[in-house]
């Protein structure tokens, strides 16, 4: 234990740069967004009672558009831990406690959320680093904080996001006869109802097919032992990777693979930014600006300018220090350069004032959009007089130190970790116990987790266990403690894509709509003619449609539940009633595979359609007949 606590001691006081944990931020914030934005976009479908036909009692629009305002401060970095905080609880509201649409990447959102309260992500790329350089800086002196950031800010998210997550999801594979005869790939991508993507021509190369599978299997099972290692950490980043981007790809789940190659950003060794970084910036500024050096509000403007300035486009230049000696401009009346910003392009073309900000917009990615709009005529003209209603004044009310009664604060030179918060503790002491303390539950928690896994229960069974004293007492604690790690920190059981999911999955639900006037038959976005998901069914949706209203053991009264929600909510989301149509309930039987064929997805959606019954909606009544799916 003595040899564990020196380890975490030596890693957290390890400093790095914070350039990835910030690129990873933004990233994964971005992702976490678009997930959001989906679930306000069918928020209908997933709260009331009928999509928009019996509203739910509570109105969910207002707070699911509060956290996305908390995801997007995340994302610029301003109050980085305060608005990770407002969106964890958000996610305890709208992830945690909801059931018909729940799938695993939410439980990523939930751990990764709850640590984002405690990283330094703001370090850098960030409103918060802004903001700071503006408080301890002045005309005379420009502050730059630090953006080393301990180590551990990279191993924890990648611990818990993916350490913990295949570490578990090897106890439910092991136990799978799919990923044991090599099918954990080949099977899932297969299937039509599972797939946005026809993979044929790859899934038709057996042996890449079931070689693909053991290495997600041989992968899963040594991440967790090796992610940290600096010898192992670009071979496995290399495959975590490209595993993800075939998922991201095959399937319809896009969030889930993109969000989990957001992880993996924070195992890219360090110099690799720091190369891109030095790549991507300009040996040649596009323009150079000229600033008065005396006035606090010039140089405020230039350090926001230069903190999102990541390419270097823009130079600046005081005037008191070189500027007016540019020969440049020389014609132009030392007042009128001090009262405007001027600014000069390597052609030798001079702009003034507003055209000024508008160049320096259109060479600043981030600010191109407002650099565009000031071409537009009244915006610029807008633009042009607020601007010199502010130079006017500026001029006429010379800005110093002085009159402008700004009086910088010192700079923080004390090292907090050093701060005595007793006799013989430090606060970086105090942090690095915590943090030990802190691993220490999260690994016991998942160890709980682990232990009601499907490899585990199978053991527990031979051994006559499962069913003793024992157990049932352990089960009273392990239980309600797995409900906790699951809801407030995404600990939770990974037995995706197993045995359960597709044994005896031999069908295919599709809805198509025939319209009462002109008898046009439309496919619902749901399941394409082809059998492949339609554009509703991607990372939740597809979830909720294809394990809840459907699924390999079919509850009738769920799925005609499912068809009467769907019906309703594609019905209103293309403005018309449901009463409208009569909708028709197609079933496509497929084969369940047992072992590695060639062609078997093309032959799955090659089989033919029955139109096995109809609904349709009467004075906002549903009506339905349709026989028992699995009687068919």
């Amino acid at each position: 234990m003595k040899k564990l606590y020196s380890l975490l001691e030596k890693l957290y006081e390890k400093k790095v740069d914070a350039t990835g944990l910030a690129i990873f931020r933004i990233a994964f914030y971005s992702v976490f967004l678009c997930e959001v934005i989906q679930i306000y976009y069918y928020r209908h479908l997933l709260f009331d009672k009928i999509p928009y036909l019996v509203p739910a009692d509570v109105d969910f629009s207002s707070g699911l558009l509060a956290w996305m305002f908390a995801i997007v401060c995340v994302i610029i970095g301003f109050k980085t831990r305060t608005a990770a905080l407002i969106s964890y609880l958000f996610s305890i509201v709208f992830i945690a406690t909801m059931k018909t649409y729940e799938y695993h990447m939410y439980y990523v959102y939930m751990g990764i959320g709850f640590l984002m309260i405690f990283l330094d992500s703001g370090k850098i790329y960030s409103v918060d680093r802004i903001i700071e350089k503006l408080k301890y800086s002045n005309s005379r002196y420009t502050y730059t904080p630090l953006k080393d950031v301990s180590v551990l800010n990279y191993y924890i998210p990648v611990l818990l996001g993916i350490g913990f997550v295949y570490f578990d999801s090897v106890f439910y594979k092991f136990a799978s006869q799919i990923w044991l005869k090599g099918l954990g790939m080949w099977l899932p991508s297969s299937l039509p109802q599972t797939t946005h993507f026809d993979a044929t021509s790859i899934l038709n190369l057996k042996w890449l097919s079931i070689f693909l599978g053991y290495l997600t299997l041989a992968f899963e099972l040594i991440f967790l032992f090796t992610f940290y290692r600096k010898k192992w950490r670009v071979p496995l980043l290399i495959i975590g990777i490209g595993l993800h981007v075939g998922i991201f790809l095959v399937y319809p789940i896009p969030w889930f693979g993109l969000g989990m190659i957001c992880l993996y950003l924070l195992m890219i060794p360090f110099n690799f930014w720091w190369c891109i970084g030095r790549k991507i910036k300009l040996k040649n500024p596009r323009i150079t600006v000229f600033y008065d050096e005396e006035c606090p509000l010039c140089c405020r403007t230039k350090i926001i300018v230069s903190s999102i300035d990541f390419l270097n486009a823009v130079r600046f230049e005081g005037l008191q220090s070189s500027g007016f000696e540019n020969k440049a401009l020389k014609d132009i009346d030392r007042n009128d350069l001090l009262l405007n910003i001027y600014s000069l392009t390597p052609s030798g073309k001079i702009y003034k004032g507003i055209d000024t900000y508008r160049k320096i917009f259109l060479n600043i990615p981030v600010l191109l959009l407002p650099g565009l709009s000031l071409f537009i005529p009244g915006i610029y003209h807008a633009g042009r007089y607020f601007y010199n209603r502010i130079a006017t004044n500026r001029y006429v009310e010379r800005c110093t130190e002085e009159n402008c009664g700004y009086t910088p604060p010192p700079v923080p030179k004390v090292n907090s970790d050093l701060i005595k918060v007793a006799r013989n503790l430090t606060l970086g002491q105090l942090k690095t116990r915590s943090i030990y303390i802190g691993l220490a539950i999260l690994f016991l928690l998942q160890l709980n987790v682990t232990y009601n896994s499907q490899l585990i229960n199978d053991l527990k069974s031979k051994i006559s266990f499962k069913d003793s004293v024992a157990e049932k007492i352990i089960q009273k604690f392990s239980y309600p403690i797995g409900k906790f790690s699951k809801r407030f920190l995404g600990i939770t059981p990974h037995g995706v894509f197993i045995d359960g999911h597709f044994d005896g999955y031999n069908h295919i639900i599709g809805i198509q709509a025939e319209d009462k006037n002109t008898g046009e038959l439309l496919w619902l976005p749901i399941i394409r003619e082809s059998g492949h998901v339609g554009r509703y069914l991607y990372s939740f949706v597809w979830a909720k449609w294809s394990f809840r209203v459907n699924s390999p053991e079919v509850n009738q009264e769920v799925l005609e539940n499912g068809i009467r929600d769907f019906t309703a909510f594609w019905s209103k989301k293309n403005n018309r009633h449901p009463e409208e149509f009569v909708f028709h309930v197609l079933v496509k039987k497929i084969d369940t595979p047992v072992k590695w064929e060639k062609d078997f997805l093309k032959k799955q959606k090659a089989k033919p359609w029955m139109d096995v019954g109809t609904a349709e909606w009467k004075e906002n009544i549903f009506e339905i007949n349709i026989p028992v799916i699995e009687e068919l």
